[in-house]
């Protein structure tokens, strides 16, 4: 490899660390408001990598089709409708999709907790398939991240989780005597 190629290899690792840097952060900024997790996750894909669409769709318990819960930039190249099929045939095979027509490839990747399938992330973009792989890769990166702060916004909204918690005791040690 020459000294170019080491180069972009090098900027493309960096631009990838620093995304999943900036998604971690969001994660934490946004943990008790799903919609604005997903909205500010879409956004910041878009803006990063320069893909066209992005879009985060969320399974339903019931087996019923996904629902969106955030897409930017949804227009010509994938409309909702292709993207909420293109969804719903990744959460039905659980499996990273790559497909492409005429004038733009588009990936969905599951969004996994390890136990169930939370729902879908999607990119889609023109551009050669090269393109087409390196988002797929990136987008298994992240749907990592996105399970955790997805299961974390969902916690937080149920009320079911008080990170202070452990902080109060119900019945404190008396301290007669003390003093």
């Amino acid at each position: 490899m020459d000294a170019d190629t080491l180069r972009l290899q090098y900027q493309a690792a960096r631009h990838e660390q620093g995304t999943l840097l900036e998604i971690a952060r969001i994660i934490l900024a946004f943990a008790d408001n799903l919609d604005d997790l997903t909205r500010e996750i879409c956004r910041e894909i878009v803006e990063r990598h320069g893909y066209e669409h992005v879009a985060i769709y969320l399974s339903h318990p019931e087996n019923r089709p996904p629902k969106l819960a955030h897409g930017a930039r949804l227009g010509p190249n994938l409309s909702e409708p292709d993207a909420t099929a293109l969804a719903a045939d990744s959460l039905a095979c659980s499996q990273s999709l790559a497909t492409r027509n005429s004038a733009a490839w588009r990936v969905a990747v599951p969004i996994d907790d390890g136990n169930t399938t939370l729902g879908v992330i999607i990119a889609a973009s023109t551009g050669p398939d090269s393109d087409a792989q390196r988002a797929l890769a990136l987008c298994k990166t992240l749907a990592r991240l996105i399970a955790i702060g997805l299961q974390n916004a969902s916690l937080r909204r149920l009320g079911r989780v008080d990170i202070y918690s452990h902080l109060y005791v119900e019945n404190p040690l008396s301290l007669e005597g003390e003093g």
